[in-house]
C-alpha cells in the first residue's frame, strides 16, 4: 500500500466517515454516529492536537470562527458553532418545523382524513383500492411520517372490504412515502437535501447558494425513487404481483366481504382541506419565481423555468411557503366543531415534536459535514481515485454504497449525512467531470439512501408503515423487498451505469418504465 495512505493527510482523512458509519452498525443510533464522526474529524482536521492553545478558542469557537488547527476540542466546537450560527441552516429548520405544525393541525383537524376519503371513495374493487391507496400516498407527498400514519390507518379497512392484503398496503404505504417526500419541492425532506448538498458544494469550491440549483438539475436522476412510485402504480393497474406478496394477496381475496364503500365527502370539504397544501406549494413556487427572476435581471419572457427555479432565493420561499400553510390550516381548524385556540396549539406542537429528533440528526450532519471538508478527504480521495477510477463509474458506484449503508444502519438521513460531503465534493473534482455527472452523484447518494431505508427492517419509515397499515413488521419487509430489489436494479443498470456516460435522464426513464412493466408481465401473476 502506498505510504500516502498513512498520514493526517492520507487514509487518516476517511476516518471521520468510515467511524459514522460503523459506530452506526454497531448501535443503531444516528447521532451518536455522527457524534463519533465529528470527534474523530476534528482530531484528524487538527492533526492530533486535541487541546486548544488558550481560552479565547473557545470564544471563537462558539462564534463558529476557530480555526480546526488550533485543537482537536477547539474544531469540534468550530464545527457546530458554523452549523448553529448559519442563516440558511436556521431558515431550513424553520421551514421543517412550519410544515410539520401544519400537518399536525391537519391531522388533528381532519383535514387530511378528508382528502384521503375522497380517494376512498372512487375504490372499486382490488385495483381500483389499490391505486386509489397509491394517489393518497402522492397527495401526503410533503411528510413521509405522515404518509405512513394517514394513508396506512385511513385505506386498511377500506383494503379489507375489497380483498387487498395488509401486507400490499403496508408496500404501497412505505413506497409513497419516502420516495415521494424526498422528490417534492416542498416538505420536511426538502431542506435536509438542500443543506447537505450546499455545505458540499462550498466544500468543493463552489460558490454558495447553488444547493438548491443542484438539487432541481438531479430530480430526473432520482431513478430510484422515481422507479420505486412507478412500480407501484404498475402493480395496482395490473394486478399482477412477485413472490410472497402473490401468496398474500390471493389469501385476502379470499377473505374478502363485499359492502359498499363510505360516501365520498363533500367537494366543498374537500377544496376546504386542500387548501393549506396548495397554500404551501403555491406560495413557495410563486416566492421562488419572483425572485429567480429578479436574480437573472432579464425579461420574464426569455427567462426558463429551471434557471428562474436555479437562481430563487429557495430559503426564503419556503419559509413563506410554510408560514402560509400553516396559517391556513389553523384557520381552518378553528372553524371546525369541537377544535378550539388550545387544541390547535397543541396539534401544532405535536406535529413539531415529530421531526425534533430529526433537526437534531440534521444539525449533527452539517457539523460532520463541516469536520469532513477540514480533514482534506476530498482531495486525498481525488489523488487516490482520479488517476485509477473511471468517472462514469461513480455514480453507480455511491448508488451501491449508499443502499448497503442505508439497509445496514435504517437511515436514509443519516446515510445522506455521511455520503454527501464526499461524494459531491469528488464529483466535482474528478477529472472529466460535468454538471451531469455532479448531479448523477448528488441523486445517487439520496436515491440509494432511499432504497436501503426501504428494504431495510430497522427503518423508521418500515415500521411505521407497517404498524400504520396493521401488518406483521416480517411480513411487511419479506413481502415488500422483492419490489425494492426490482426498481433498485433497474435505476442501477438503465439508470445510473448510463447516466455515468452521459446519458440524459429523458433517455434513460422510458426504457426503465419499459423493464418494470415487462417483468411485472412475464413474471408476476394475477391474484
Amino acid at each position: 500500500m502506498d505510504a500516502s495512505w498513512w498520514g493526517w493527510d492520507g487514509g487518516l482523512t476517511l476516518l471521520a466517515p468510515t467511524v459514522a458509519i460503523v459506530v452506526a452498525l454497531l448501535s443503531r443510533r444516528v447521532v451518536a454516529s455522527l457524534a463519533a464522526g465529528v470527534a474523530v474529524g476534528a482530531v484528524v482536521a487538527a492533526q492530533g492536537r486535541l487541546l486548544p492553545p488558550g481560552a479565547d478558542c473557545f470564544a471563537a469557537a462558539a462564534a463558529g470562527e476557530a480555526p480546526p488547527d488550533a485543537g482537536a476540542l477547539c474544531g469540534a466546537f468550530g464545527y457546530a458553532g458554523q452549523a448553529v450560527l448559519s442563516t440558511d441552516n436556521l431558515t431550513i429548520s424553520v421551514f421543517t418545523l412550519l410544515v410539520a405544525a401544519m400537518v399536525g393541525v391537519m391531522v388533528d383537524g381532519g383535514a387530511m382524513r378528508t382528502l384521503v376519503a375522497a380517494m376512498e371513495a372512487r375504490a372499486r374493487g382490488p385495483r381500483a383500492t389499490m391505486l386509489a391507496s397509491w394517489l393518497s400516498g402522492l397527495v401526503v407527498f410533503f411528510d413521509d411520517y405522515a404518509n405512513c400514519v394517514v394513508v396506512g390507518h385511513a385505506m386498511a379497512p377500506v383494503c379489507d372490504r375489497q380483498g387487498v392484503s395488509r401486507a400490499k398496503l403496508a408496500y404501497i404505504v412505505d413506497s409513497t412515502a419516502a420516495p415521494v417526500a424526498s422528490l417534492a419541492l416542498v416538505g420536511t425532506w426538502v431542506g435536509f437535501e438542500v443543506g447537505l448538498l450546499e455545505d458540499a458544494l462550498v466544500q468543493a469550491g463552489q460558490p454558495a447558494g447553488g444547493g438548491f440549483g443542484l438539487f432541481l438539475s438531479g430530480l430526473a436522476n432520482r431513478y430510484y425513487s422515481l422507479y420505486a412510485l412507478a412500480l407501484v402504480g404498475l402493480v395496482a393497474w395490473t394486478g399482477r404481483d412477485l413472490g410472497p406478496m402473490l401468496t398474500a394477496e390471493r389469501r385476502a381475496r379470499a377473505a374478502a366481504v363485499a359492502t359498499e364503500p363510505d360516501p365520498a365527502p363533500p367537494r366543498g370539504a374537500v377544496v376546504a382541506a386542500a387548501v393549506p397544501v396548495l397554500l404551501l406549494v403555491g406560495v413557495t413556487l410563486g416566492a421562488m419565481v419572483r425572485s429567480g427572476i429578479a436574480a437573472l435581471e432579464v425579461p420574464v419572457a426569455e427567462a426558463p423555468l429551471y434557471a428562474v427555479l436555479a437562481d430563487a432565493d429557495a430559503y426564503g420561499s419556503m419559509l413563506w411557503g410554510g408560514v402560509a400553510g400553516l396559517a391556513a390550516a389553523v384557520l381552518l381548524a378553528l372553524r371546525a366543531p369541537g377544535l378550539g385556540p388550545q387544541r390547535v396549539v397543541g396539534a401544532s406542537l405535536r406535529g413539531m415534536r415529530t421531526v425534533a429528533a430529526a433537526l437534531v440528526v440534521l444539525y449533527t450532519a452539517w457539523t460532520l459535514g463541516n469536520a469532513i471538508g477540514d480533514t482534506g478527504a476530498r482531495d486525498f480521495l481525488l489523488g487516490q481515485l482520479g488517476p485509477t477510477l473511471p468517472s462514469w463509474v461513480l455514480p453507480s458506484a455511491v448508488f451501491v454504497l449508499s443502499s448497503l449503508v442505508a439497509f445496514a444502519t435504517g437511515t436514509s438521513f443519516g446515510t445522506m449525512s455521511i455520503l454527501v460531503p464526499l461524494a459531491v465534493p469528488l464529483a466535482v473534482g474528478m477529472e472529466g467531470g460535468s454538471a451531469l455527472l455532479t448531479a448523477a452523484t448528488a441523486s445517487a447518494v439520496l436515491s440509494g439512501s432511499c432504497l436501503g431505508d426501504h428494504a431495510s427492517p430497522i427503518s423508521d419509515t418500515t415500521v411505521l408503515s407497517a404498524v400504520g397499515s396493521g401488518c406483521d413488521l416480517v411480513e411487511h419487509v419479506q413481502t415488500q423487498v422483492p419490489y425494492a430489489l426490482l426498481a433498485g436494479a433497474v435505476a442501477l443498470l438503465l439508470g445510473y451505469l448510463p447516466a455515468g456516460l452521459g446519458v440524459p435522464p429523458w433517455l434513460l426513464l422510458p426504457p426503465g418504465l419499459v423493464a418494470l412493466y415487462a417483468t411485472l408481465r412475464w413474471v408476476g401473476e394475477e391474484a
